[in-house]
């Protein structure tokens, strides 16, 4: 397949028209290639998923190519489809047959604490059995001979790594969007991570919010989030707004004390990755700790790296310029399967 095929027929979207085509040609598509369903994980907790396919579920699409490649996207902490509405239109219209599980505790799965806005998990050993049941049940059987690619932004970066290093059979190639694979806020000493978790322990603080964590906000700072398009930034926090499945951003102590151990079984495990990676850095970014990506690079033979040094967080929500280039660059490596 030709690097650059479909780059001439997808419109990116930029600030003017991002809204309009959301709530008219995105939403056609999403009434008539995007389906949802459920899943039972290990422990009986229930898991909502999407699937996007570009031949389309009430009628052949003849808009969109048949697809040829298979995409699952693992989202970041407090994420839900919704957030990937426009992502995932544009990988339908780039041949790619899309797979999205929202993650436990997220959306519309189940996992959440009774305070809907707080993040809870036990051991990111969960999140990764999650994705290998969603996998193994959904993924795989649905994706037939298609090339099986991971896209994962964040917190998903950090469930996905952990992924390939116990998995490393399910996927041809990864693309790892601003991976949590160090957190800035995590960068403590193995001494105060101890005395940390006995004062949790002790004080049976494991699902409270975390210290200087937040609950749900309806009207946060645009200029201190981390995007940088304002568009994107309005449109989701609509979501958020108006349905408190989600309005997950409260850490827990939990889920701080699980992501920090998680980074070290990330690099305990390292050289058990097989497979290609593309990792997208975002020089603006106030959550990760780019230590983390400087030690991925050194243990991690297969790897190309692309900074971009003006965006935050979320490439993806990106200024108009890096934005486009982007998608261009993420649509190139898929088409190169």
């Amino acid at each position: 397949m030709e690097p650059d095929k479909y780059m001439d027929t997808i419109h990116f979207l930029g600030e003017e028209d991002f809204r309009s085509a959301m709530d008219h040609e995105n939403k056609t598509w999403r009434d008539n290639c995007v389906t949802k369903g459920s899943i039972t994980s290990f422990d009986g907790t229930r898991l909502n998923y999407y699937i996007a396919d570009p031949q389309g579920i009430i009628e052949p699409n003849s808009e969109y190519p048949d697809p040829t490649v298979s995409i699952t996207i693992v989202h970041g902490l407090g994420e839900f489809f919704a957030k990937y509405y426009e992502y995932a239109w544009y990988l339908n219209q780039a041949g790619c047959k899309v797979f999205f599980l929202e993650q436990r505790g997220h959306g519309y799965s189940e996992g959440k604490m009774s305070e809907p806005d707080l993040v809870y998990i036990d051991d990111y050993a969960t999140y990764v059995e999650d994705l290998n049941i969603f996998t193994n049940q959904i993924v795989i059987p649905q994706s037939k001979s298609m090339p099986r690619l991971v896209l994962a932004h964040s917190m998903g970066g950090a469930v996905t790594t952990r992924f390939l290093e116990m998995h490393p059979e399910v996927f041809q190639a990864a693309i790892l969007s601003s991976p949590m694979l160090k957190m800035k806020a995590g960068n403590i000493n193995r001494f105060v991570e101890t005395i940390l978790r006995i004062y949790v322990a002790l004080f049976g603080l494991n699902k409270k919010l975390a210290f200087n964590q937040k609950r749900f906000n309806p009207d946060p700072v645009f200029e201190i989030s981390s995007a940088r398009s304002r568009a994107r930034f309005d449109y989701q926090l609509k979501f958020r707004r108006e349905d408190e499945h989600y309005q997950t951003t409260g850490v827990t102590f939990g889920w701080a004390l699980a992501s920090i151990k998680v980074h070290r079984d990330i690099f305990k495990d390292i050289d058990k990755i097989r497979i290609p990676i593309d990792l997208f850095t975002a020089g603006c970014d106030h959550l990760i700790d780019p230590a983390g990506y400087e030690l991925f690079a050194q243990k991690v033979n297969d790897l190309r790296i692309h900074p971009y040094e003006n965006s935050r967080h979320e490439i993806f929500n990106s200024d108009n310029n890096d934005r486009e280039k982007y998608f261009s660059e993420v649509i190139k490596i898929i088409n190169s399967y």
